[in-house]
């Protein structure tokens, strides 16, 4: 039988995940902007320096503008981004989730609440002196959907902050462990198992 080491049960706000893909995106692709911004940049400084040969030219006044615009975009996507993933999870069923960690893997289970109306037999739409037994009523109905994330096997780089312990998968993905759903033990537990699967 496998040795579980930890089991935590959390969840996130809205905040929390702006936060860690925000984070995300500064440790995985903060480089490559730098970089991209880099070659604008001289292709900005030689549409200028067209523009002062000759600034009749139309080719200097369209470098400049593309270079400008590029910039712009390269800085804009990452908040583009992020304000997409939001508006797509706040439409979203709520989650909760349970990470178990073992020796060779992390074990995450995704639970779906989503709402289902339960409508009455009736479909009459005469009034009744109780009406309410009438009326449709929700009802949970719970989804799983587990994840194993192997030590080893998948890339996982982890980092931590004030509010929360994150966990990176293949420079693809990221978990969202909320200090505010853990105790101080189990804080301290998930530090240390991070620390000697040498990825925090």
């Amino acid at each position: 039988m496998e040795e579980l080491l930890l089991k935590i049960k959390y969840s996130m706000t809205l905040d929390e995940i702006g936060e860690g893909f925000k984070l995300f995106q500064k440790k995985y692709q903060f480089k490559k902007s730098l970089v991209f911004t880099l070659v604008y940049l001289i292709a900005l400084g030689l549409g200028i320096d067209f523009l002062i040969r000759d600034h009749t030219g139309i080719y200097g006044y369209i470098l400049v503008g593309l270079s400008l615009g590029m910039i712009f975009y390269t800085w804009y996507k990452p908040v583009l981004i992020r304000k997409k993933l939001i508006a797509t999870i706040s439409s979203l069923a709520e989650e909760t989730y349970t990470a178990e960690f073992y020796r060779d893997r992390i074990q995450i289970t995704t639970v779906i609440e989503e709402p289902v109306i339960a409508e009455n037999e009736t479909e009459t739409e005469e009034e009744t002196d109780s009406p309410a037994k009438d009326e449709p009523h929700e009802e949970e109905e719970q989804e799983e959907v587990v994840t194993n994330l192997y030590f080893g096997s998948d890339y996982l780089d982890a980092m931590e902050n004030e509010q929360m312990f994150l966990l990176f998968v293949n420079r693809q993905n990221i978990y969202i462990f909320s200090k505010k759903c853990l105790s101080e033990e189990e804080q301290n537990k998930l530090r240390e198992i991070f620390t000697e699967k040498s990825i925090l």
